[in-house]
């Protein structure tokens, strides 16, 4: 079942935090939400040498939540705020492995998930076009709903480094 109030909130969240969002940046949040990380994992040791590599290159941010809610009971785990001492590269890697494994989602859901964010549009406050959101929707159907990446802009402005896990707030 879809919570729309719950995805509404987080999308207008993410719209405020995040003001450089470009069209593929609320599809990845409602993709990972909906899908979680499973499509990252070839083995949980590889995974696991991944995350340490990522990790040691992350620029650490004081003062970053270490979780953040993407809705869905899923959350983003920001490698920038972790500290290994008390949360573990060992049992985070655990936590992403088996949240993947836990939940396969629902292409049925992730659509009617896409379909709020397009009819609510106006109420997020993203600072590109519903046009722009549309052509990318239209393109990204297309394409067959592939995990994507995010935008160019995300990145530098956010340098996004985290793994998704099935966390409550």
């Amino acid at each position: 079942m879809i919570n729309k109030v719950e995805l509404i909130d987080v999308l207008t969240q993410h719209a405020k935090k995040y003001p450089l969002i470009q069209p593929c940046d609320p599809v990845k949040l409602i993709y990972q939400s909906e899908f979680l990380g499973g499509h990252m994992i070839k083995s949980p040791e590889q995974s696991l040498l991944r995350l340490i590599e990522e990790f040691n290159h992350v620029e650490k941010i004081p003062g970053m939540e270490l979780f953040e809610y993407i809705g869905n009971g899923v959350s983003r785990v920001n490698l920038a705020a972790l500290d290994p001492e008390k949360y573990p590269l060992e049992m985070l890697n655990r936590d992403f492995c088996e949240s993947a494994n836990m939940r396969h989602g629902n292409m049925e859901n992730f659509m009617k998930k896409l379909d709020i964010l397009l009819s609510g549009f106006p109420q997020f406050g993203f600072n590109f076009s519903e046009s722009e959101l549309r052509e990318y929707l239209k393109k990204y159907r297309e394409a067959g709903f592939p995990a994507v990446s995010h935008s160019d802009e995300y990145r530098q402005a956010y340098k996004p480094a985290y793994r998704v896990v099935l966390k409550n707030r």
